[in-house]
């Protein structure tokens, strides 16, 4: 008897996947459980977000640009040193693109604000974004199509799925990305970046998630590697609140 309760059970199992694999799988689908596992409904209190953007290379720290960044107001906060050494800050909202501007310690007038302004928005697109991907994906704005499934010697499999973003998304559309979520756990593994004015004879960039954190209920990888460049992106001081402390733009 217990036999033949097993050999059904068998059956009654095989049957359930062969039905689970014969249902197509989408990108809107992979793209939700990401976003479930990463964030559920701790995204919609998730508002303040303060962090600094670290790029290491061979070892070395490169960069680094504390930030802060209010995702209902657009009011953004970024500093650290800009092309020429010098410490810039800037505060501005990012919806406007209006703001204020400081280049060790003085504040900058008219006309002279604008390339510091300009660039306190490069920096919103490059490093937010890197913050905010697995999150932005189901955004108004965004496409997603369902390009590959992706399988490893040890038994791991991916869903790659590449967001398409209409001209009006807020970072920088014409790049492009795939993104590889583990079917095991929904989280993002792996992007491969490819930037709009790179060479267009070199391939992709596939940068490695690692290190995942809480944070205010929602899962962040703290570290991103980039073997081909020997580089890693590190996210360092992360806080997410659901109000802006105050002061936290002035």
């Amino acid at each position: 008897m217990k036999s033949r309760f097993a050999c059904v059970l068998l059956l009654f199992t095989a049957a359930a996947q062969a039905q689970q694999q014969a249902t197509p799988i989408t990108a809107d689908a992979v793209a939700k459980r990401a976003f479930d596992v990463a964030a559920g409904p701790a995204w919609e209190t998730a508002r303040y977000f303060a962090f600094t953007f670290v790029l290491d290379r061979d070892g070395k720290t490169a960069a680094s640009f504390p930030q802060r960044f209010d995702r209902v107001s657009g009011d953004y906060r970024v500093s650290g040193l800009d092309p020429q050494g010098k410490k810039f800050e800037v505060i501005m909202n990012v919806n406007t693109k209006l703001g204020k501007a400081w280049v060790d310690g003085a504040e900058l007038t008219g006309n002279k604000a604008a390339p510091m302004l300009a660039l306190g928005y490069r920096r919103y697109q490059n490093d937010v974004f890197w913050l905010l991907m697995q999150f932005k994906m189901r955004d108004q704005g965004v496409r997603r199509i369902y390009t590959a499934t992706r399988d490893d010697a040890c038994g791991h499999s991916w869903d790659v799925i590449q967001p398409i973003f209409d001209n009006g998304f807020g970072f920088s559309p014409s790049d492009q990305y795939s993104v590889w979520v583990n079917r095991d756990t929904g989280l993002v593994d792996y992007w491969d970046m490819k930037l709009a004015g790179s060479n267009p004879e070199e391939g992709p960039v596939t940068i490695t998630f690692r290190d995942y954190r809480r944070a205010g209920g929602l899962l962040v990888s703290a570290r991103r590697d980039i073997p081909s460049k020997k580089q890693t992106v590190r996210l360092e001081e992360l806080q997410v609140l659901p109000e802006p402390p105050k002061g936290a733009f002035e």
